[in-house]
Formats: C-alpha cells, structure tokens, sequence
C-alpha cells in the first residue's frame, strides 16, 4: 500500500528556516539525534562539544519549542500607558473642562449686556434697592385733624 500525500522533509525543513547557517547545522544535528538518524556521539564529535554540553543544548531546544507550543490569548497584547501618556490624558481632560467652563462664561456675560435690566429705570446697575437697614421702616402717620 503507498502513502499518500507529501513526503515528510525532515530535517531539511531547517534550510527553508531564517537564520545564519552556523545554527542551521546544529539544528540538524540536534533533530537527527531525536529522529534516530546520527547517534549523540558523532553528534558530540561533530558539534565539538562533550555529551553533558549536547544535552543541555538539545534539553533548551526543546524547552524552547514547547514553551511556543504551549496555548496564548488571542489578539495584541493590552498596551501599557506610560507616565508621559497617563499626565497628557489628564492634561487634556482639564482642557476640554476648562473650555467649557470658558464658553458657559461668554455666554453668561454675553446674557448680562443683551438683556434688559430688571431693575427701575433710574436706578444704577448694582445699586441696592432694598434698604442697607435691617430694621423695618415705619411709616409715618398724619396727623388728624379734630373734627
């Protein structure tokens, strides 16, 4: 019975990779060793390097590439906002408060020089009307005449 579909690349899926051809070779070596086809001593022999170095190499390999596997959150990550973006968002916060409180301000102003005065006719703008005394005043009687 044939297989079908492709044919597995193995390690020479490593040349298709980005990266310099120094890591290139030792990435193959390291996935002949896991797929049987080189022992760890010629491995060893060809790395130049002694069999404790080789597995802590292949062990960090490894542990790198699951550590990729393992499952993330969807999506970009949340952007942190740095001191600098924090203070211009408060600075712009007071800026539209302040705006608004301008504009309430000309149209108060604008209201108090368009409007009619509410008060007499002859009285000065910010004169008292009432009396400054707090006691009542009290009229003064006429005299009657006798009759």
């Amino acid at each position: 019975m044939a297989r079908r579909g492709r044919k597995p690349t193995g390690t020479q899926l490593v040349e298709t990779l980005e990266g310099s051809e120094y890591a290139k070779a030792r990435l193959k070596v390291i996935l002949e060793t896991l797929s049987g086809q080189r022992t760890i001593g010629d491995a060893c022999t060809e790395l130049g390097i002694h069999e404790s170095m080789f597995h802590r190499v292949r062990s960090e390999v490894l542990q790198t590439a699951l550590n990729r596997l393992e499952p993330r959150p969807l999506g970009r990550p949340p952007r942190s906002s740095s001191a600098e973006d924090q203070r211009a968002a408060e600075l712009e916060a007071k800026n539209r408060k302040l705006t608004i409180e301008l504009h309430a301000a000309e149209i108060r102003r604008e209201l108090a020089e368009n409007l009619p005065r509410l008060a007499s006719p002859g009285t000065a703008p910010g004169k008292k009307t009432t009396p400054s005394t707090t006691q009542p005043r009290r009229r003064k009687r006429l005299k009657r005449s006798p009759s």
